[in-house]
């Protein structure tokens, strides 16, 4: 009994391992997006970082507004409808790339809308 415990703890652990061998960071850096744009548009894509600018727009029927993300390659827009993270907020998130987008007087270069976030 003992040994077939062992056998099937070995094989548990194989699996596992060559599962989490397979699987790859699919994480798009964002000096990749910003210095390829075209390359990148109408994709999804998915990036982590730290929050460095925050704008939200609160209104009774929704919350949206944009914010800044650096993933230490550089920085990039966020375009939210679920209300921007705080300020030092480390997010990961998916969404997608496009471009052009004028708020609050300052113009967007290249921009991520946002599909999924997650926040620390």
């Amino acid at each position: 009994m003992k040994r077939i415990y062992l056998i099937i703890m070995a094989i548990t652990v194989a699996v596992v391992v060559l599962a989490a061998s397979g699987c790859k960071n699919n994480r798009t850096m964002i000096s990749s997006i910003i210095n390829n744009p075209d390359k990148f548009t109408d994709r999804e894509v998915a990036i982590a970082g730290t929050v460095t600018k925050v704008y939200a727009v609160n209104l009774v029927i929704t919350e949206a507004g944009a914010y800044q993300i650096d993933d230490g390659s550089g920085k990039i827009w966020v375009i939210t409808k679920t209300g921007a993270p705080d300020m030092g907020a480390k997010v990961g998130l998916k969404g997608t790339v496009g471009s052009g987008l004028k708020l609050a007087g300052e113009t967007f270069g290249t921009v991520i809308r946002e599909k999924e976030r997650r926040t620390k």
